[in-house]
């Protein structure tokens, strides 16, 4: 369990500095994320590719809902990620993947 959470927290910085990189790459060449976000958009596997994102970003939302006890955490955890996107998912993964690893060994869940 525990290099599970260690190899998520690893892909999350590996996330965190990637994003890092794009932020201060060669704005000067490419433009700005606006520029850059406007010229994807109208590129069919960049459109896919944002679509495949934000389902992803759906699907974790759920997931959180379904395995957190509050409501109110449960959209702490959930909303964010819309905006920080997966850096912030593998944080919840890597606090709370033991819980989440006895919840879904139960029988009956999700409806305990």
């Amino acid at each position: 369990m525990n290099v599970l959470r260690a190899a998520i927290g690893i892909f999350g910085l590996a996330l965190l500095g990637l994003l890092a990189w794009a932020a201060l790459s060669m704005q000067d060449l490419h433009g700005t994320f606006g520029d850059q976000l406007a010229v994807m958009t109208t590129l069919p596997w960049g459109v896919a590719s944002l679509a495949d994102l934000y389902v992803g970003f759906l699907l974790f939302a759920v997931l959180v809902f379904l395995t957190e006890r509050s409501w109110v955490v449960a959209a702490l955890w959930a909303v964010p990620v819309f905006f920080i996107g997966n850096i912030w998912s593998a944080l919840w993964f890597v606090i709370r993947l033991p819980h989440l690893a006895r919840q879904l060994s139960k029988p009956d869940w999700p409806t305990s």
